[in-house]
C-alpha cells in the first residue's frame, strides 16, 4: 500500500465526507466520425491503463485509519458500449446525453473502483460519443493531454516510451509565513451575486453555462498581455476582480486558482499534481485598469514559487472558524478562477471533435473558466444550482465579456468607470427602476377630501365604536371647517405647523382635517412620547400652536359660532397651493435628536392617487386604524380611506397593547382593510378568532421584512388580498408594492415593484447603476419626496443628491440596500448604515447609543440590532464601565434610557464589554461583540404551581429556552411591547383569561403573571374561545 499525498488526502476527506459527491468528478466527451474500431479503442485504453499505476489503484485505510493506495495488477478501467441506431435521428443525441450525465453523476466508490470510465456510444454508421469520466484523486487537468495522446499513439499502432517516473513536488512548510502574511487579517466574505435564499436542505448539485470568447477579443487580450509584459492569466483574472467588484462592491477579497506541483518536464505523467491558491485580490476602483494587472500579475507569480505549501496547511494556519457543515476553504473563498484548454485526441483517420456534455462539476459555490482553444475559446460558468438564479448567472457571464473588452480596449480607464452595461442592458435597468408613468394633477389633501365630501355627504367617514359615535362625510367636514375658521382667526395659514399632541381618536382625524384645511402643516406627538422627546420635537418645529384632545375640545367649542363651510384662499392668512406643506413626521435621527421630515401637499397627494389606483375600496369598507399617529402610516390608515369613501374604523387609544380587543373590533365592526406591520400580523395570524373575519378584502402590510411563513400562514385563512411596500419617510410612506401570490417558503417576500411615479434605483457608493442580482444602495426620486430635513441643511444635502438620471431631478439615499431577482422584483436586504428596522420601527443606533451613553454608569456605549430565531430583531446596547465603575447597573440604566426615549427604542438586552472593538482599520468591529445573553433571573426558582409551569413552557417556547424559572422576567428575557401582546393573546387562548398590557408590565415574572392568571380565573367567568 502507498501513501496519499496530502492533496489526495484532501480529496480522499472530500470524498469520504459525503460518498454520494459527484463535484470531483470530471467528464470529457468526444463526437468520432469515420471507419472507427472500438476493439482497438479499448484495446489502446486497457494498454495505456496498464502503463499507469494511478489508473489501476483503489483506496482504502490501514489499521491506523490513514488512507492508503491499493495498485492493482491487472485492473481494467470501467467500460460499457451503447447502439443508438435503432432510435430515430433526432433522440439518438438526447438518449446519448442520458447515458452520459448518468454516468458523469454516479459517485465513484474508490475502495473498489479504478478512477476511470469509459462510455461509447454508436450513434450512426461512422459516427460515435466516447465519454471519459474521472475521478480527481488520479486525474488533474493537465493530465489529459498525455492520456489522449497515449491512447491515440496505441490506436494507431505506434509504441510509446517508458513512462516516466514522475513526482509532485513535496509539500513544504517553508512558504507557510508568506501565506499567513499575504492572507491576514482576512478580508470579509463576499456576498456573490444572484444568491438564491437558502432552502431547508441545500444539496451540491451544480449546474453550467458558457459564451464564446469572440477570436478578436482573443487577440487582443494577447496582445494587451505582450505589451503589458505579463500573462493572458493575469489579464483574463484582473478582469475577472473587476467584475466581482462591480456585482459586489468588495476591494478586498478571495478568489480559488488551481495549480500544479508537477515538474516542469515534458512527459510528466498522469495523476494528480494539483494545489490550490488563495489569491487576494485587493483593487483601488480609482487605479487604472492596467496598473492593476500588474498588480494581479505580480501576486500570481509570488503566489506560484509558494505554491507547494499545500491547502490544508494554510487553511489551518488561518483556521477559519467551521460553521453550517462547510470545510475551512469554503468558508475563506466562494469563487473559483481558472484558464485551461479542452483534451482532445487524434487518431488517423478519425474526426474527433469535443462535445460539451457530461455533468458540470464544481466544489465553489461559483466558478469561472476561459477556455483558451484556438477558434473555439470560451467562458464557462460552473455554479451550485441551489444557490444562484441562472438568468443572473448569464447576466454575470455576458458581463465579463464585456469588462474585458472595456478593460482592453482602454486600460488605462479608471476601474470605477468600465464599463459592464451595453446600452440596451442600460436601458432595460432604467425601466424597471421607473414606476408607471401617470400624469397627475397637483392636488392638496384638502381638495381630496372636498372632492369625496361632495359626492357623498351622507356616507359614514369615521366610527369609534366604543364611543358610540359615527360621523357621516358631510358631519366630519362641518366640524374640520368650523375648526379651520378658528385657526385661521389666530393667524394660522400656510407654511405654519400646528402641532396635534394626542393619540389614535376621532379627535385626531378632525384635528389633522382642520389643520390642514386652514392652510397650516400637522405636527402628530403620540402621548406615549417621553416628555423629553415630545419637549424637543416642540423646541425644533416651533409650531404655531398646539392642541391636545381637551385643547381641541375647547376649540371646537369656540368655534361652535364660526362657519362651517369648506375655507376659500379669500378666507385664509394666505392662499394654499399644492407646494405647501403638508405635514412635519419625526424620525430618528444620526446625531442623536430625531429629525423632521417636511412634505408637501403634492407629495402625498400624487402618492395617495397611485396608492387608492391600486384599490377598489367603496363606502361598504371599513378600514381599521392601526398605526401611530407619529408613524407615517398613519396617513394612508386616514387619507386612502376618506378619499375613496370608505369608513375608517378609530379604535381606542393603545388598542393594541390589548390584542383580543382588537380581534374583537374586527369581527365587531366588520372590517375590511387591516393595514400594519408584518409582526402585528403575525400576532393576529395566533388568535382562534380570526375565522371569523369574513369580511377582509385587503391588507398592505410594511415597516419590516415579511416572512414566506407569515404569508403562507395568511394564504390558508383569507382570500383577501395581500400586500407587501417599502417605504421611507422622506420618500412619502410608501415606494413599493408587491402583490403576495402563491406559497413564499422560507424566504423573505420581495418588496417589489416601484410605485407609480416613482423612481427607485440602485447604486453603487459612485450613483452607478448595479446590475441585476447585485446588491445596491436604493436611491428614491420623482416627484413624491419630501423637501429634506426641517432646519437641517447639511444633513438635508447629505440624503438629498441630484439624480444623474434625470435633469434637474432629486434623489433621497435611503441607507437601504436591496437587489433584483431574476423575476425583477426587489428584494430588500437591510441596512448600509447605523439606521436599523425593529418591529417596523426606523432607529437610528447613534440615537439610542447617545441616551445610553448618557448614564454616569456608562463611559462608551455601542448599540446593534442582533437577530433572535425567537423573538426576532431587537436592539442590544454593550456598555464599556465609566472609570471608577465596577458593575454597572443596568436597571437603571434601562430607567435613565426610557426618560428619554419611546419604548420601542429601548434595548432589550444590556452586556458588559472592556472596550469596543476596532477592526485592523480603527472602525467598529460589528462581527466581535459578543451574542448578547437576553437576561434571566440570577437565582433560579422551579415553577411551582400548574399555571407556573405552563406559562413557563410558554416563555420557553417564545424565547426559545429550555430552561424558565418562576422568577424570570418576561422583559429581561428579550419581550418587547409587540411580543407582550402575542403572550398575553396566548394566555387568554390557554387559561381563558384577558390580562392587559399593563398587568404584563407590573407583573413580568412568570410567578407575576401566574398569580394575576390565577386571580382573573377565580373572580372571572372564562372567556368563550372558538
Amino acid at each position: 500500500m502507498i501513501s496519499l499525498s496530502a492533496a489526495q488526502r484532501r480529496i480522499w476527506f472530500l470524498q469520504t465526507r459525503d460518498p454520494e459527491d459527484t463535484t470531483l468528478n470530471s467528464c470529457a466527451v468526444f463526437r468520432l466520425r469515420g471507419a472507427f474500431d472500438i476493439g482497438r479503442l479499448r484495446a489502446a485504453v486497457a494498454d495505456v491503463v496498464a502503463r499507469h499505476e494511478i489508473l489501476r489503484s483503489t483506496y482504502c485505510c490501514d489499521g491506523d485509519d490513514e488512507p492508503r493506495r491499493v495498485v492493482r495488477p491487472t485492473a481494467a478501467p470501467a467500460w460499457q458500449e451503447a447502439d443508438l441506431r435503432d432510435l430515430a435521428t433526432a433522440g439518438r443525441d438526447r438518449r446519448a446525453e442520458v447515458l452520459i450525465r448518468r454516468e458523469a453523476g454516479r459517485p465513484f466508490d474508490l475502495t473498489v473502483e479504478t478512477p476511470l470510465r469509459c462510455t461509447v456510444i454508436r450513434t450512426g454508421e461512422t459516427e460515435y460519443i466516447l465519454a471519459l469520466v474521472v475521478h480527481a484523486i488520479g486525474w488533474d487537468e493537465q493530465s489529459w493531454e498525455p492520456f489522449c495522446a497515449e491512447v491515440g499513439a496505441r490506436y494507431d499502432g505506434r509504441e510509446l516510451s517508458p513512462v516516466p517516473v514522475v513526482a509532485a513536488e513535496a509539500e513544504s512548510d517553508a512558504g507557510l509565513d508568506h501565506w499567513r502574511d499575504v492572507l491576514t487579517p482576512l478580508p470579509q466574505p463576499v456576498d456573490l451575486p444572484g444568491r438564491i435564499p437558502p432552502a431547508v436542505t441545500a444539496t451540491l448539485r451544480t449546474a453550467s453555462t458558457r459564451v464564446a470568447l469572440p477570436d478578436d477579443l482573443a487577440e487582443q487580450v494577447e496582445t494587451f498581455a505582450r505589451a503589458a509584459g505579463t500573462t493572458t492569466f493575469a489579464v483574463l483574472l484582473a478582469a475577472y476582480d473587476v467584475l466581482v467588484h462591480r456585482y459586489t462592491a468588495a476591494t478586498d477579497f478571495l478568489v480559488c486558482v488551481p495549480a500544479s506541483t508537477r515538474p516542469d518536464a515534458p512527459g510528466s505523467g498522469i495523476g494528480y499534481f494539483g494545489n490550490t491558491l488563495l489569491l487576494r485580490s485587493t483593487l483601488d476602483p480609482a487605479a487604472g485598469f492596467d496598473d492593476h494587472v500588474r498588480v494581479v500579475g505580480e501576486r500570481v507569480a509570488d503566489a506560484l514559487q509558494h505554491r507547494r505549501v499545500g491547502i490544508d496547511r494554510v487553511v489551518a494556519e488561518l483556521n477559519p472558524e467551521r460553521t453550517g457543515g462547510r470545510d475551512g476553504l469554503e468558508l475563506l473563498a466562494r469563487m473559483e478562477f481558472a484558464v485551461r484548454r479542452s483534451a482532445s485526441f487524434g487518431f488517423e483517420g478519425i474526426d474527433a471533435e469535443p462535445m460539451e456534455l457530461g455533468n458540470p462539476t464544481t466544489r465553489m459555490p461559483l466558478s469561472l473558466t476561459v477556455v483558451t482553444d484556438p477558434g473555439a475559446a470560451r467562458v464557462e460558468i460552473a455554479y451550485q444550482a441551489d444557490e444562484f438564479d441562472v438568468r443572473i448567472i448569464e447576466r454575470f457571464l455576458a458581463h465579463y465579456l464585456r469588462v474585458l473588452d472595456a478593460a482592453v480596449r482602454e486600460p488605462h480607464r479608471r476601474i470605477a468607470e468600465l464599463d459592464i452595461f451595453g446600452s440596451r442592458d442600460r436601458d432595460a435597468i432604467l425601466e424597471l427602476s421607473r414606476g408607471e408613468l401617470v400624469d397627475v394633477a397637483p392636488a392638496t389633501l384638502v381638495e381630496l377630501f372636498e372632492r369625496r365630501v361632495a359626492a357623498d355627504p351622507d356616507t359614514i367617514a369615521v366610527a369609534a365604536p366604543d364611543a358610540d359615535l359615527e360621523l357621516s362625510y358631510g358631519e366630519l367636514n362641518r366640524r374640520a371647517n368650523r375648526l379651520a375658521h378658528n385657526l385661521i382667526r389666530q393667524g394660522i395659514g400656510t407654511e405654519d405647523v400646528v402641532a396635534l399632541h394626542m393619540g389614535t381618536s376621532v379627535e385626531f382625524v378632525i384635528g389633522v382635517l382642520a389643520v390642514l384645511k386652514s392652510g397650516a402643516a400637522y405636527l402628530p406627538i403620540d402621548p406615549a412620547y417621553p416628555p423629553d422627546r415630545a419637549e424637543f420635537l416642540l423646541a425644533d418645529a416651533r409650531p404655531a400652536a398646539v392642541f391636545g384632545i381637551a385643547d381641541l375640545r375647547a376649540a371646537e367649542s369656540d368655534a361652535s359660532d364660526l362657519p362651517d363651510h369648506d375655507p376659500v384662499d379669500a378666507e385664509r392668512v394666505r392662499p394654499l397651493r399644492p407646494g405647501h406643506l403638508a405635514y412635519v413626521i419625526y424620525t430618528s435621527g444620526s446625531t442623536g435628536a430625531p429629525k423632521g421630515v417636511p412634505v408637501s401637499h403634492a407629495a402625498i397627494a400624487e402618492h395617495l392617487d397611485g396608492f387608492c389606483a391600486q384599490w377598489d375600496m367603496t363606502a361598504a369598507d371599513r378600514l381599521l386604524q392601526s398605526s401611530s399617529v407619529g408613524f407615517d402610516a398613519s396617513l394612508l390608515d386616514v387619507f386612502v380611506t376618506l378619499t375613496l369613501g370608505a369608513c375608517l374604523v378609530v379604535p381606542k387609544p393603545d388598542a393594541f397593547d390589548d390584542i383580543p380587543y382588537v380581534a374583537e373590533v374586527i369581527s365587531r365592526c366588520g372590517v375590511t382593510v387591516l393595514h400594519m406591520v408584518p409582526s402585528l400580523l403575525s400576532t393576529l395570524l395566533m388568535l382562534p378568532e380570526i375565522h371569523h373575519w369574513r369580511a377582509l378584502r385587503h391588507v398592505p402590510v410594511g415597516g419590516e421584512a415579511l416572512y414566506g411563513e407569515v404569508a403562507d400562514r395568511f394564504a390558508g385563512h383569507f382570500d383577501a388580498e395581500l400586500r407587501n411596500h417599502y417605504g421611507p419617510t422622506e420618500a412619502v410612506v410608501s415606494s413599493t408594492h408587491f402583490t403576495v401570490e402563491g406559497p413564499q417558503g422560507t424566504r423573505i417576500v420581495p418588496i417589489g415593484y416601484p410605485n407609480r411615479n416613482v423612481h427607485l434605483y440602485l447604486l453603487d457608493e459612485r450613483l452607478q447603476l448595479v446590475p441585476t442580482g447585485a446588491a445596491g444602495e436604493i436611491y428614491l426620486g420623482g416627484s413624491q419626496l419630501a423637501r429634506g430635513y426641517l432646519h437641517r441643511a447639511g444633513a438635508s444635502a447629505e440624503r438629498f443628491v441630484a439624480d444623474p438620471f434625470t435633469p434637474g431631478g432629486r434623489l433621497y439615499r435611503t441607507g437601504d440596500l436591496a437587489r433584483r431577482n431574476g423575476d425583477g422584483e426587489l428584494e430588500f436586504l437591510g441596512r448600509a448604515d447605523e439606521q436599523v428596522q425593529v418591529r417596523g420601527y426606523r432607529i437610528e443606533l447613534a440615537e439610542v447609543q447617545a441616551a445610553v451613553a448618557a448614564h454616569p454608569d456608562v463611559g462608551q456605549c455601542v448599540v446593534a440590532a442582533v437577530s433572535d430565531p425567537a423573538i426576532g430583531s431587537v436592539l442590544a446596547a454593550y456598555v464599556v464601565p465609566a472609570p471608577g465603575v465596577d458593575v454597572v447597573d443596568f436597571d437603571a440604566v434601562r430607567a435613565h434610557a426610557a426618560a428619554v426615549l419611546p419604548r420601542f427604542m429601548i434595548p432589550a438586552a444590556f452586556a458588559s464589554i472592556d472596550e469596543i472593538p476596532l477592526t485592523e482599520h480603527g472602525k467598529l468591529d460589528r462581527l466581535a461583540l459578543p451574542q448578547p445573553e437576553l437576561a434571566g433571573a440570577e437565582l433560579f426558582r422551579e415553577p411551582g404551581t400548574a399555571v407556573e409551569i405552563r406559562i413557563a413552557e410558554m416563555f420557553g417556547q417564545m424565547f426559545g429556552r429550555e430552561r424558565i424559572g418562576a422568577d424570570d422576567s418576561f422583559f429581561e428575557l428579550g419581550g418587547h411591547s409587540l411580543l407582550a401582546v402575542r403572550l398575553l393573546a396566548w394566555v387568554r387562548t390557554e387559561f381563558g383569561v384577558r390580562i392587559g398590557v399593563r398587568e404584563l408590565f407590573g407583573n413580568p415574572t412568570v410567578s407575576g403573571l401566574a398569580t394575576r392568571v390565577e386571580v382573573r380565573t377565580a373572580h372571572e367567568a372564562p372567556v368563550e374561545v372558538y
